[in-house]
């Protein structure tokens, strides 16, 4: 599932700075030259590549990738 895709990219791909794997540079398949600063970007950029929205509206069932995204659609309701 996308859910466990995003997971396994997060942990292991991206990594954490407490475990000393850190990267900050994006490996997918034609991507160039995307290197963040901050593991946030990092993750957040991921989402782009693959098809994970966490984000639920609970009026509508409309998923977002993004906080952010999801607090905006629910001014509508």
């Amino acid at each position: 599932s996308a859910d466990l895709l995003f997971t396994h990219l997060s942990d292991i791909h991206v990594g954490r700075k407490t475990r000393g794997n850190l990267c900050l540079t994006c490996h997918w398949e034609n991507c160039v030259g995307v290197t963040v600063t901050k593991r946030d970007h990092l993750t957040s950029h991921l989402r782009t590549h693959v098809r994970f929205k966490p984000h639920v509206c609970d009026s509508c069932g409309r998923a977002f990738k993004r906080p952010q995204d999801l607090k905006k659609h629910e001014r509508i309701h």
